[in-house]
């Protein structure tokens, strides 16, 4: 994707649409494309997440396939939001029914809803994924544009703070040796090759002393630790992401108030002093 992030640079955003009071208008256009798993490329992406084996593909696999769909929509001319610097903040994914890698899913991305953020603008790009007409696949990702707007917001409400768990032990599942060429293995899969991710100097450019892991990385690599010994089929996770995962780094994965339910899965430094994400997970 090389090209999409070529145009990314030379994008000219309005931004008097994202300085008003009112919320930017987004462009209703739905962006579709037939998507047929490649089963090497799944192969490698399993292997990458440490993925254990299963007839049930990997949650966070189809919503990296749909990236493409993702720029497209970004890079609609009528778009208000850049491409680059966006941060993504949250995901949101739903397995609504069984995703057979066999046959072809038509895939849709659109953009979703925008709210105000005490920084700026928080929206979201929907995905959703059909198969023989049915939606077996939903995810949503939810991205902050940083501006100084007029609008106030209150500041977002932490995915930890919405725990109503009475056990609320915590068990390390995991210690994550994220190596320094992490981000180019992972751009190589999803096609992702935001400078950020790459190199150190791509990244001081904007504006990171180190690169950065993707944050679809790490949710797909600590989901996989926490389903390495587990029986029960994922249907909804959510997740935050804190704060960045520099490269190279090691990070633990740490899972609490678990219950027949779900379970909630923190990755946060070796120390577990600093929190990099935050996952509730529903079974």
């Amino acid at each position: 994707m090389f090209r999409e992030y070529s145009k990314a640079l030379f994008k000219r955003v309005d931004t008097r649409q994202l300085m008003q009071f009112r919320p930017p208008v987004l462009p209703p256009r739905i962006y579709s494309k037939q998507i047929n798993v490649d089963n090497k490329h799944y192969a490698a992406y399993c292997q990458e997440m440490h993925w254990p084996k299963s007839h049930h593909m990997h949650p966070v696999y189809l919503q990296m396939l749909s990236l493409p769909l993702q720029m497209q929509c970004l890079l609609d001319k009528k778009s208000p939001f850049p491409l680059l610097g966006l941060i993504h903040g949250k995901n949101d994914i739903s397995v609504l029914g069984d995703c057979d890698l066999s046959a072809p899913f038509e895939c849709r991305v659109r953009f979703g809803d925008v709210r105000p953020h005490n920084r700026g603008w928080e929206f979201d790009i929907l995905l959703e994924a059909f198969q023989q007409g049915q939606r077996v696949y939903q995810a949503i990702s939810s991205y902050l544009v940083k501006v100084k707007a007029v609008h106030v917001a209150p500041k977002p409400v932490s995915l930890d703070s919405l725990s109503t768990c009475d056990d609320e032990t915590e068990t390390p599942i995991d210690e994550l040796t994220v190596t320094a060429d992490t981000g180019r293995r992972y751009a190589k899969l999803s096609g992702d090759y935001n400078p950020i991710h790459l190199y150190g100097l791509t990244a001081k450019l904007f504006g990171f002393h180190q690169p950065i892991a993707h944050g679809m990385w790490t949710l797909a690599r600590s989901l996989s630790s926490l389903m390495e010994n587990e029986e029960r089929d994922i249907s909804k996770l959510t997740c935050s992401f804190k704060r960045p995962v520099y490269l190279p780094s090691k990070v633990q994965v740490t899972k609490w108030c678990e219950d027949e339910v779900g379970v909630q899965v923190t990755v946060s430094d070796h120390q577990n002093k600093h929190k990099h994400m935050a996952m509730s997970v529903t079974f």
